[in-house]
């Protein structure tokens, strides 16, 4: 059975698990304490098993999502858009009422997906995720909540 669930602390090493083998660049350790110590961090679990997190943070009545991974066994499923929309309609219950986020130029999945969501594209911001050799744009977008699923 799937269910989305508030991470916490206790969940660090699972956070990291599937950062690590999800992600080229993830997070560091470091990253993961301060978010799951200071931010609004969701899972989605099937059974006891953690598929997907997002992460958010609220200033004023924007939502800024942080990081969504899937973990790489659960890609192309849908996952990540039920774990973003459920994720956002969480935020809009502490009163968010826009989301902004960053993602790699290269990440047309993720663009794509976002895109289908409402969400525009505002802007470039450059050199911002680091590669192994160099760095990579990012490219902002934003979205009205609630979106338009």
């Amino acid at each position: 059975m799937s269910r989305v669930a508030m991470l916490g602390m206790g969940h660090l090493e699972q956070c990291l698990l599937i950062e690590n083998r999800s992600d080229p660049h993830p997070w560091g350790k470091m990253n993961w304490l301060r978010s799951l110590r200071d931010d609004h961090c969701l899972g989605w679990w099937e059974g006891d098993e953690l598929l997907a997190i997002s992460c958010y943070t609220l200033v004023l009545d924007d939502v800024s999502l942080l990081n969504i991974v899937v973990d790489k066994s659960s890609r192309g499923q849908g996952v990540g858009r039920r774990l973003l929309c459920e994720g956002l309609e969480w935020m809009q219950q502490f009163g968010g009422a826009r989301c902004l986020l960053e993602v790699r130029l290269s990440n047309t999945v993720a663009r794509n997906l976002y895109t289908q969501l409402g969400f525009a594209e505002d802007g470039i911001r450059k050199n911002y995720y680091p590669l192994g050799d160099g760095f990579e744009n990012a490219v902002l977008m934003s979205a009205d909540l609630p979106l338009a699923e």
